[in-house]
């Protein structure tokens, strides 16, 4: 087994892993980043392939045991009926997302003095908004001042993107029926000032490997940046245990690699393996000290598992909507029914977002309307009936905690180290339904009044775990939480957990750019007290 020593290792280099190696490498660290997966050549994919559409729902999927690619690992979904939507390599699921990038609420940290469910979390907005701040200016964020559902944040805002013909039409109806809107806030990266790099011929959906969109991910806005800063980034490396002393202080990570075993010794561990891969991890490293797995005293490693249940509305007319016209398009959410009211019958709420329709090859197959278009003589003109002619909302609700949901190993199915896969073990709360029945009726309220001809329903999508939190919760506590509000571990001093995994509560928003101001605050922790 090769041996390799260095000051901090973080494991994974997806978008809060990656945050994490630049701001300590940017400070002198010695910093080690490795990921099980590899840099992401856009160029191989061939975007504008005739097959692209194929392509994107198989081998370039966001779901990894239908990808099946080189570096996913299986994932034993059986019983979740949402099933898991991430990326392995460097950059993580940031490869695949849409670069939606809102703030959580001021609120969203407070939810068990508010509304009396769930729990509060140690940490508040105000001490993350300067790595708000901080994370945003890297990222390169564009949005519009003056959201009434956020509070006002200081700094250069760059040029959204228009929310599009469609977006508009929808945003009249929200005006007439007194609701907020408001477009989604968009990583357009920091150099959308240079026409070169933001050309855009809107050839289908913001989407993966868009020559546009690759200025959003985390392995260019910050994995490239941490090596440029010092730090060493190596793919293709999977940790597959972490060793310890009997003091709980823990000395290695053991790696496995196309080249053969390695062990790295580090004085510090950070763990940004997302809400899935961080407490199989811990899970996986049980010794004879930590029978349970690491950090897991509390019994709360891999526990109070939330996604962001997803239904979706969407809407046929009879007119092309300009959804589908060349130049990016930035799209509008609503939180008018985000936070909890007594006549809603549930707790907390939900977000709605407006999305554009399916693509060509979808939109013949018959996507959304579940009616494909007729081959040969008349295709075209029934094409022309319907392509850009459809439009619709997703309904996010706001998942609550629950003990029972959670990451586990399982007991069927092994990875190619022969090691026991993660597994999913999720159910629908009667809360979450609620919210999702509730935002499809206020759905198809707006669809209906924008001038839709038919409305078809997806009650709960399936294709929807892409937001994985709360399996290894911050908090004081050590017998009620994993890690302490700096997402240090309680039972390893000097072991840390820096992905959403530490979320407390889920909110109804898109959680990444939360999970790295979250992860930039525990590294200048880290820095802070490296010496101790």
């Amino acid at each position: 087994m090769r041996s390799i020593d260095v000051d901090i290792v973080v494991i994974g280099a997806g978008p809060t892993g990656a945050a994490t190696a630049w701001r300590l490498a940017s400070a002198g660290a010695d910093v080690l980043c490795v990921d099980r997966g590899d840099w992401f050549d856009y160029d191989a994919i061939d975007r504008n392939g005739a097959d692209w559409e194929l392509r994107r729902a198989g081998e370039l999927h966001s779901n990894p045991n239908i990808r099946n690619g080189a570096f996913d690992e299986p994932i034993d979904d059986h019983d979740s009926p949402i099933k898991p939507m991430i990326g392995n390599g460097v950059g993580g699921s940031s490869i695949y997302w849409s670069a939606h990038v809102p703030r959580f609420r001021p609120e969203d940290f407070r939810i068990r003095t508010l509304d009396g469910v769930g729990d509060d979390w140690p940490v508040g907005y105000a001490d993350l908004e300067p790595y708000y701040a901080l994370n945003e200016g890297r990222l390169g964020v564009a949005s519009v001042a003056g959201d009434p559902s956020v509070p006002a944040y200081p700094g250069k805002r760059l040029t959204l993107p228009t929310v599009g013909a469609h977006g508009r039409r929808m945003a009249e109806v929200f005006d007439r029926f007194g609701w907020h809107w408001w477009p989604v806030d968009l990583v357009v990266g920091r150099d959308a000032d240079q026409p070169a790099t933001t050309h855009c011929t809107h050839v289908g959906p913001c989407d993966l490997g868009c020559p546009s969109r690759i200025r959003s991910g985390a392995d260019r806005a910050y994995a490239a940046e941490a090596v440029k800063a010092g730090a060493r980034i190596m793919p293709r490396t999977r940790v597959v245990k972490l060793e310890h002393e009997p003091d709980g202080q823990i000395t290695a990570a053991i790696c496995a690699t196309d080249a053969g075993s390695l062990r790295i010794g580090a004085r510090r561990f950070v763990i940004s393996g997302n809400g899935l891969g961080t407490p199989r991890l811990l899970l996986l490293s049980q010794s004879a000290r930590y029978p349970d797995g690491l950090a897991n005293s509390s019994g709360l490693v891999g526990r109070n598992l939330m996604l962001h249940p997803y239904a979706r509305v969407d809407g046929l007319f009879n007119e092309p909507l300009g959804a589908m016209v060349s130049g990016e398009k930035a799209g509008l959410v609503s939180f008018e029914f985000y936070s909890t009211r007594a006549d809603h019958g549930f707790k907390r709420g939900l977000k709605l977002q407006l999305t554009g329709g399916p693509g060509a090859a979808a939109t013949a197959r018959g996507a959304v309307v579940g009616r494909p278009l007729p081959w040969g003589e008349g295709h075209h003109a029934a094409f022309e009936a319907r392509y850009d002619h459809t439009c619709g909302f997703t309904v996010c609700a706001e998942d609550l905690a629950d003990p029972g949901n959670r990451i586990t190993l399982s007991d069927t199915l092994t990875d190619r180290d022969g090691l026991p896969a993660a597994k999913m073990i999720y159910k629908l709360s009667d809360n979450s339904r609620r919210i999702l029945d509730f935002g499809m009726e206020r759905a198809q309220d707006v669809l209906l009044a924008a001038g839709a001809q038919e409305i078809f329903r997806t009650p709960l999508r399936s294709e929807a775990g892409f937001h994985l939190m709360g399996t290894a919760r911050m908090g004081t506590d050590p017998e009620t939480s994993v890690v302490d509000p700096f997402g240090r571990s309680h039972d390893h001093p000097n072991l840390y957990v820096a992905d959403a995994s530490v979320f407390v509560t889920a909110a109804a928003i898109n959680p990444t750019v939360t999970a790295q101001a979250l992860a930039l605050r525990t590294a200048d922790h880290i820095l802070a007290t490296r010496m101790t």
